[in-house]
């Protein structure tokens, strides 16, 4: 195998899990079943420091079409050793069932990632992954989310991602987080945060610790970011008033 490629074989499997946790409502990597309000905007930012390494991500996402959430995240990497990179990720989500008067919904997304430093063939992303995605509303202060699909790395081939996570509204501005999630191949991994509402669908903050099951302790990461949320602002059609639930 081609050293380039042998690169990618091993680099294409992380880059899938830092997209995912990318996209899903931070710092949980399991996402729920909902876009952001139509005609709305958000931006989420955060820092995850890992024992040998750091990123720094920004993410805006918006909902201007009939439920459509697009999001398009920026990442700076700095590794323990060797030089500094940064990824690309690109990502469309839409609701298929929205919850109404009923207690699930359901949503798909699919996404493409890319490393700047890393080798991607003819292609102009090295990674492409599709999930479907469930949540639970169990009551007022309980959800459950649920997700399952498939991810392909350039070099490292196709394989299976699943996830699932638990928020819990403690008092009406701070939640427990909670989830077991496969992004990549090998054990999952576990995350334990809190979600702290500073001005209610405006401005969030979170923190979180996760680790991989039967792991070495080095695999350990440190989330913590905030989310700003911004009034209706942008033109959106009926169908997206109907059906985002964010």
């Amino acid at each position: 195998m081609p050293i380039a490629r042998h690169f990618a074989a091993l680099l294409a499997p992380v880059m899938i899990g830092t997209a995912l946790s990318a996209r899903a409502g931070q710092p949980l990597a399991t996402d729920d079943a909902s876009t952001v309000a139509p005609g709305t905007c958000q931006l989420e930012a955060w820092v995850r420091s890992g024992h040998d390494d750091r990123e720094y991500w920004a993410q805006p996402a918006c909902n201007w079409l009939a439920n459509l959430e697009i999001a398009v995240g920026i990442a700076r990497t700095h590794p323990g050793e060797g030089e500094t990179s940064s990824a690309l990720q690109l990502q469309a989500k839409t609701v298929l069932f929205p919850r109404t008067e009923g207690a699930w919904s359901f949503a798909a997304e699919a996404g493409a990632a890319r490393d700047a430093s890393a080798p991607r063939g003819s292609s102009a992303f090295q990674n492409y992954y599709a999930r479907a995605l469930a949540s639970w509303y169990v009551g007022d202060d309980l959800q459950i989310d649920l997700n399952a699909g498939a991810a392909n790395g350039y070099g490292s081939g196709t394989f299976a991602l699943a996830g699932a996570a638990v928020q819990y509204t403690v008092v009406s501005n701070v939640q427990l987080l909670a989830e077991v999630y496969r992004d990549e191949p090998g054990a999952a991994k576990y995350q334990l945060g809190v979600r702290y509402v500073v001005v209610p669908d405006r401005f969030e903050t979170f923190v979180s610790y996760g680790n991989r099951f039967a792991g070495p302790s080095t695999q350990w990461s440190g989330m913590i970011g905030v989310r700003l949320q911004t009034p209706p602002f942008l033109p959106a059609t009926p169908a997206s008033n109907q059906l985002a639930l964010h």
